[in-house]
């Protein structure tokens, strides 16, 4: 029996309140094909993905990126600093 394989799609906002979202993988998928199933099944607004920035295991990707079996897309706010460094500072902060 062949299990679906699926990609996940997270939003942590300022206030820490985490949006996922899980999408079937379909080879050829490409970024903007993703986004645009998100917003077909209103799990975010247009409006919303508009000004965002678009990551994958804390590399930014841009929209013509093809996405692969369990890739993690990470939608980002405005950018000041990288992913990684973003959760490093954070655990040094935390501890």
């Amino acid at each position: 029996m062949k299990s679906d394989s699926f990609v996940e799609v997270i939003y942590i906002s300022a206030n820490n309140k985490i949006v996922s979202s899980n999408v079937k993988y379909i080879k050829g998928l490409t970024l903007n094909d993703l986004l645009d199933d998100l917003i077909k099944k209103s799990v975010f607004s247009k409006e919303f993905l508009r000004n965002k920035n678009f990551g994958c295991y804390g590399e930014i990707i841009n929209m013509s990126y093809l996405i692969k079996q369990s890739d993690r897309i990470e939608i980002l706010d405005d950018i000041m600093i990288n992913p990684n460094d973003k959760r490093k500072r954070n655990f040094h902060k935390n501890q």
